[in-house]
């Protein structure tokens, strides 16, 4: 399979996996051949990339960040507690907590595979899908941190209820950080580092943040982490900027060059020993000028994955760009 922009489908090509909303909901299932229609359904909805049958590169596995089913479940689950909440309902702190670990599991599993996170699907619930991401990006580096199975479920609920004081929009009201802190610090299932991570995620490293702008160590190292993970989710999604999503290895740029100031470095670094920037099925251009598909990922060297290079007149080969060092990638190509 490989990755290709929207704008450059082409009819008669065939999905190779099915096309979701961040919620769960299938637009388009795999192995639908596009049509017009198909492809200008998908450009009106906002998606930008999508993944199609090759056979060239046949083999290609795309690792999920999380799988469908659970994410479609723990989605669920923080939906219908957001809902109680902002209707002024109680919202059960134990199906989060179960929510977070279903993720942990996942995770801990499948740690060694890197995290790819995409923008391939429509946005339609901003908040919680938001929360999701940021909740599975937390767990993959509370993982590189070595913590034990308790410490990251704690991490990974603080991520889940981050924002439980926001509206369901991007636009935020800096009192969220107050409001979420005050709903959930009365629910005795959430332990104080989780409930920490609503007051303080917006906290900046050197102490321009907000509610208290307290600065380095003095911010809990849960809200250190998960304000990485936000920034990048943002960053990746078009919320910093001018909505439009970008490459992890664009929104990766954003997060160094704000380290130190918005972001502890330490965590940003393992953040990068965690992430994939170039994810398996995107096709790259090389300083030497061939075209590739990313087929295979070194992790821990996430901007030197293994490329299979082709030209008109058919497949060349697999590079691995660990072992050729004098070969990089200059490029996505959208194509």
């Amino acid at each position: 399979m490989r990755l290709v922009g929207t704008k450059f489908l082409k009819e008669g090509q065939q999905l190779a996996r099915p096309v979701y909303t961040s919620s769960g909901k299938i637009i388009l299932n795999s192995g639908v051949t596009l049509t017009q229609s198909f492809i200008t359904k998908l450009e009106q909805m906002g998606v930008q990339k999508v993944y199609i049958d090759d056979e060239r590169f046949g083999d290609v596995e795309v690792s999920e960040p999380l799988d469908v089913t659970t994410r479609n479940a723990v989605t669920k689950v923080l939906r219908e507690n957001y809902e109680k909440v902002h209707n002024s309902k109680e919202m059960d702190e134990y199906e989060i907590r179960d929510a977070a670990k279903k993720i942990v599991e996942y995770t801990r599993e499948y740690v060694d595979r890197g995290l790819s996170i995409l923008s391939t699907e429509v946005k339609d619930e901003y908040v919680i899908e938001h929360s999701v991401n940021v909740a599975i990006i937390t767990a993959f580096i509370g993982n590189k941190m070595s913590y034990n199975f308790g410490q990251l479920c704690d991490l990974v609920t603080g991520a889940l209820i981050h924002d439980l004081g926001r509206e369901n929009k991007p636009e935020e009201n800096p009192l969220h950080t107050n409001i979420g802190f005050d709903i959930a610090r009365e629910h005795r299932g959430f332990s104080l580092h989780s409930v920490k991570v609503c007051y303080e995620h917006h906290e900046n490293y050197d102490g321009t943040g907000y509610p208290r702008k307290i600065k380095a160590n003095e911010i809990s190292e849960f809200s250190r982490i998960v304000r990485v993970a936000d920034y990048y989710d943002n960053l990746l999604h078009g919320y910093e900027k001018d909505g439009k999503s970008i490459m992890p290895h664009e929104a990766f740029e954003g997060l160094l060059a704000v380290s130190g100031k918005v972001l502890d470095p330490e965590i940003v670094e393992k953040f990068r020993d965690t992430i994939v920037f170039y994810p398996n099925g995107c096709t790259v251009l090389l300083n030497n000028g061939l075209k590739g598909v990313v087929v295979n990922q070194n992790v821990g060297s996430p901007q030197r994955p293994v490329v299979r290079t082709y030209n008109d007149k058919g497949v060349i080969g697999n590079v691995d760009l660990l072992r050729y060092l004098t070969l990089f990638i200059e490029d996505i190509v959208a194509v």
